[in-house]
């Protein structure tokens, strides 16, 4: 029996219970420094001192490694580690069977206690998933058997892809409650404990090492990928844009740097370009109003818009800027190549198989861009056809598993291709290229799982549109609005309620109006109480912002006060001091004019006296004395003047001296 790509049967990567320590350990000893394939010696060279026969197969070596350590091994990766046991002496080859080389000393294998360790801490995380599923109503038995629940999600929705298999819908063998309560747990719970985190990372990275072992050519697997081109699907885009939040950007730009360093180059072709403009207009159409809102499909990229209140504006500038943003996050635009017949194969039974069931619409498009980018693919490989993804030339990278199936079944089915097909999950490029530098992005495979976790936390399609129906009767009947249905759909406590109702509920058909009316009214109450509680915290802002202002303007007025009362002390004095200098400089002004004056007087008196005494007879003596006597007189009366005029001259120089002293201008 031969699977999706030509690999038999029982090559395929199987790990039984107890095969998670096996992983982890393959995990541990490439951190140790050992290449990806030999990683594996130890688990051959600790099985060949207890094979019952001397001389032995690889089928043997095989099975023994699978008993030993619960995980099968390809026959092609077996035999590869034999002959690098001959190279070292330990083993020697002889007519197809191997042997012990006589004399030679194995030392003493330290697999046992290693993987010991190993499960020791996985024992650990297998409990911690035990107490959050009892929390969840689930019982799970041992330790053991949460840690088979954490693999067989794993193994589905994980790593699978790395070899190119087409995917599950669901997790095989896991209850709607197993798979909820294993996915809570990745998500909530192990990143928040740095002992379980790096427990669940060495099963993650383990894994993806041990299904490269499948790889057609494991001494390959570190190849680059010689120049293949990596064609993005839009919603791959969208995320490394930022459509869907951080998280998301952050991831899908983390593997396309791992996917450069490694070879490849990242391409978007123009009808992708095309269909993100057509999408953004929808958006913007249906933003502007709230009934539009409600119609939103359930996407991450409208729950992230809703939830981050995006305006039919900033979706018009996003678009705007679309190409700009394209080139900078790091995607060469390409035209789509020209149409050639012979390397595209059967397009119309591709777009078929593509196609809404439903519907059954051929041009629909969503199914053209498609159909166009599996072509422009394959026009790119010019009918190149590769065993081996690295030299493929050219893939379709999607996140879509239900388009990878059917492009998978037509590939193989209806066009009865061999080799890698057009298109490969986008996860599967991401764990190849890790694979061929696991340093240089730690932890990338655990990063991949928490945002897969993510995704799967949220309600199903089916659930949700019940729920929007159930919301569009509420506005019906009038009990609710429009503002209302708004906040409940963008509301995150919906998706973690029906979730939970999809947990307890097999088909989402079987979900009545009165679970849906409970959503409602918990959503409702949970608004109502954050509504109150926010109301509550801008009172007592408010309030203490009133505070602290009514005693920041006291302290001002006080200052102020007292800044007033230095400034009229400081002004006092200084008029003070103004005040004595002029009346000192008029004092010293008036005074010279006055004795200048005074002078002037006694000097013109004199001279009249002189001149009458200079007669030599009685009546000059007479008329000396009497002008002495009237010279007399009246300089007491000028004296009086003068005294007068002194004083006067003395307020007038003292009053413009102070004020050009004080700065003033009359």
């Amino acid at each position: 029996m031969t699977q999706a790509g030509g690999m038999p049967e029982q090559y395929k990567p199987r790990v039984g219970p107890g095969g998670l320590v096996t992983v982890a350990y393959l995990k541990a000893r490439l951190d140790a420094g050992e290449d990806q394939l030999g990683i594996f010696l130890p688990l051959v060279l600790d099985v060949l001192p207890s094979l019952p026969n001397q001389r032995f197969t690889t089928e043997e070596v095989r099975d023994t490694v699978e008993q030993s350590n619960h995980v099968s091994m390809p026959l092609g990766t077996v035999a590869t580690l034999l002959g690098r046991a001959v190279r070292q002496g330990l083993v020697e080859r002889n007519a197809g069977r191997f042997q012990l080389r006589a004399g030679s000393r194995f030392s003493s294998s330290r697999v046992r206690s290693d993987k010991a360790q190993v499960e020791a801490a996985q024992v650990r995380l297998g409990n911690s998933l035990q107490e959050h599923a009892r929390l969840r109503g689930l019982v799970i038995a041992t330790a053991t058997d949460a840690l088979d629940l954490i693999l067989r999600f794993l193994e589905t929705q994980q790593v699978a892809v790395v070899l190119g298999l087409p995917l599950e819908e669901d997790v095989p063998n896991l209850s709607r409650l197993e798979c909820g309560a294993v996915v809570e747990f990745l998500h909530d719970v192990v990143p928040n404990d740095p002992a379980l985190s790096s427990v669940l990372e060495g099963i993650v990275e383990g894994l993806v090492l041990y299904h490269a072992a499948f790889l057609p050519d494991l001494n390959e697997a570190s190849r680059k990928f010689e120049g293949l081109t990596v064609v993005f699907d839009s919603v791959l885009v969208r995320q490394a844009l930022g459509y869907e939040g951080r998280a998301a950007r952050a991831l899908v730009r983390e593997t396309m740097d791992l996917l450069v360093r490694t070879g490849a180059r990242c391409v978007v072709f123009d009808t992708t370009i095309d269909e993100i403009h057509r999408i953004l207009r929808m958006y913007q159409e249906k933003l502007a109003t709230a009934a539009g809102r409600l119609e939103l499909r359930p996407s991450d990229m409208a729950r992230y818009f809703l939830t981050q209140k995006y305006t039919p504006s900033d979706v018009q500038e996003m678009s705007a800027l679309l190409e700009q943003e394209v080139s900078s996050a790091g995607f060469e635009m390409m035209r789509m190549p020209k149409h050639v017949a012979e390397s595209t194969y059967d397009e119309q039974a591709l777009a078929a198989r593509l196609a809404d069931p439903k519907t059954g619409d051929l041009n629909e498009p969503r199914v053209q861009h498609d159909v166009d980018c599996v072509a422009g693919v394959l026009t790119l490989r010019r009918q190149h056809r590769s065993a081996r993804i690295e030299g493929a030339r050219a893939v379709f990278a999607t996140l879509s598993g239900l388009v990878i199936r059917n492009t998978q079944s037509w590939w193989f089915e209806h066009e009865k291709e061999t080799g890698v097909p057009p298109i490969v999950h986008f996860r599967a490029l991401a764990n190849l290229a890790w694979v061929k530098k696991p340093a240089s992005s730690p932890g990338l495979p655990l990063r991949d799982l928490v945002a897969l976790c993510t995704v799967a936390m949220r309600p199903g399609a089916r659930i949700w549109q019940r729920f929007q129906h159930h919301l569009k009767r509420l506005q019906a009947d009038q009990r609710l609005s429009e503002d209302q249905a708004t906040a409940i759909i963008v509301s995150a406590l919906s998706d973690q309620l029906l979730h939970d109702v999809e947990l307890e509920h097999e088909d989402p058909d079987d979900v009545d109006s009165a679970t849906l009316d409970e959503v409602v009214d918990r959503v409702v109450a949970d608004y109502t109480a954050k509504a109150h509680a926010e109301l509550a915290a801008v009172t007592q802002t408010y309030q203490t912002q009133l505070a602290e202002s009514q005693s920041q303007a006291a302290a001002r007025v006080a200052d102020a006060e007292k800044q007033a009362t230095s400034l009229t002390e400081r002004l006092r004095r200084r008029d003070l001091a103004n005040e004595a200098r002029s009346r000192q400089w008029a004092s010293m002004v008036a005074l010279c004019a006055y004795a200048a004056i005074l002078i002037l007087v006694l000097v013109g008196m004199s001279l009249v006296a002189a001149r009458s005494l200079s007669e030599d007879n009685w009546m000059g003596l007479l008329g000396a004395i009497a002008v002495a006597a009237f010279t007399l007189l009246e300089g007491l009366g000028a004296l009086g003047h003068l005294r007068a005029m002194r004083f006067s001259l003395q307020d007038s120089v003292q009053r413009r001296l102070y004020q050009w002293l004080s700065g003033e201008t009359q």
